[in-house]
């Protein structure tokens, strides 16, 4: 049966011409990746999403957003997998292990998206709970929580990683993810410990600090950048709210007028994670405690406007939300009930439930997309 399906998949392939891609979904308890050969949308998707002590793999119908798991799905990866990058070739995968502080490299097997570890492991800071990479490939930050640090990795045509000079670079605090620049020059880090914001410039993978840390009113979490490198924004979950500053030369950032912006109505929001989509036009935040995604327009100077509709019911306790490349659907995790719900775009840019939801059976903790 299982070839059968294999050859299945080929002949799926082959239908579609050289250019078919898939879109790999890797769930790694935190991540979801979607890989694409062609550079063009096709019928279907292949995703990995990490979830649990597992990567889970499904193929992504690119018209309707179904998802059908793949043969071979889960594969194991280290310690209680935290975080998951897909290469922007599509040929591998990288993964944290938060458990055993180890990141693991896997090839993506071109045909039928199976994963296979390269062994030995890399090993990192002390417990790694977030990982990006730069448009390019070329380096891999990760972020480690004990005690707060940036290891950065320059990333070779095998997959294989080897330190960058100064790495790891020390923080006051666990940090709570890493958000990257477009062009990867600026690099922002939330430290919720101290509702702080840390910025780097980055040149060859060498992270400089572009001034103290900011210190946002409100708390901080999981932090967004518009594609054009122009706004950072920035959850509050202690007042519901999202503070947006203007990203001047350097990384130094100013509050953007009209700022913070609130981020819904209820004293339970709880806003985490927010994501802009490839266009910059649309900021969508999740909260955590009331469970939906508030939606918001960019204005030229940063402003959010909130759409009529100003939320979209998602999950139990969503934690991270995420655009796929191409700008056609969002994903919402929700560690609350194990599962991504998954999204699409109204003319006007507010989102629109397919009603699919992809049940993972663990909690998923990250989300990566391939270009």
């Amino acid at each position: 049966m299982k070839q059968l399906q294999t050859i299945g998949n080929l002949r799926e392939a082959a239908a579609h011409g050289p250019c078919y891609r898939g879109w790999l979904v890797i769930v790694a308890a935190t991540a979801l990746a979607f890989s694409n050969g062609c550079g063009s949308s096709t019928a279907s998707h292949l995703a990995y999403v990490a979830a649990g002590e597992n990567i889970l793999a499904y193929r992504i119908n690119n018209k309707s957003g179904t998802a059908q798991a793949l043969i071979g799905s889960p594969f194991v990866a280290g310690t209680s997998p935290s975080s998951v990058v897909v290469h922007p070739s599509n040929r591998f995968a990288f993964v944290a292990n938060q458990g055993d502080s180890t990141i693991s490299l896997f090839k993506i097997d071109s045909a039928s998206g199976a994963l296979t570890e390269v062994l030995p492991r890399t090993t990192t800071g002390f417990s790694p709970a977030a990982m990006t990479l730069d448009s390019g490939g070329s380096f891999l930050f990760v972020a480690n929580l004990v005690p707060g640090s940036i290891s950065v990795f320059s990333v070779s045509v095998s997959g294989a990683l080897s330190p960058v000079s100064g790495s790891p670079v020390a923080l006051a605090g666990s940090p709570d993810g890493l958000t990257l620049t477009q062009a990867g020059d600026l690099l922002f880090v939330p430290v919720p410990a101290f509702s702080a914001i840390y910025a780097f410039t980055v040149s060859s993978g060498v992270l400089t600090s572009a001034g103290a840390p900011v210190i946002v009113s409100g708390g901080i979490s999981t932090l967004a950048v518009d594609p054009g490198g122009k706004f950072l924004y920035a959850p509050n979950p202690t007042t519901n709210t999202v503070t947006a500053f203007n990203i001047q030369s350097g990384g130094t950032l100013t509050p953007v007028p009209g700022s913070p912006f609130s981020a819904g109505t209820t004293t339970t929001t709880l806003p985490v994670a927010a994501a802009v989509n490839p266009a910059g036009t649309f900021l969508y935040v999740a909260n955590s405690g009331s469970g939906n995604v508030s939606q918001f327009q960019i204005g030229s100077t940063g402003a959010l406007t909130v759409f009529t509709t100003p939320t979209q019911s998602a999950g139990t306790t969503p934690r991270f939300i995420t655009i796929d490349p191409d700008g056609k659907f969002v994903y919402v995790a929700n560690q609350g009930a194990n599962s991504i719900s998954e999204f699409s775009f109204n003319t006007d840019g507010s989102l629109v439930s397919g009603g699919n939801t992809i049940s993972l059976g663990a909690s998923p903790r990250s989300l990566s997309l391939t270009k």
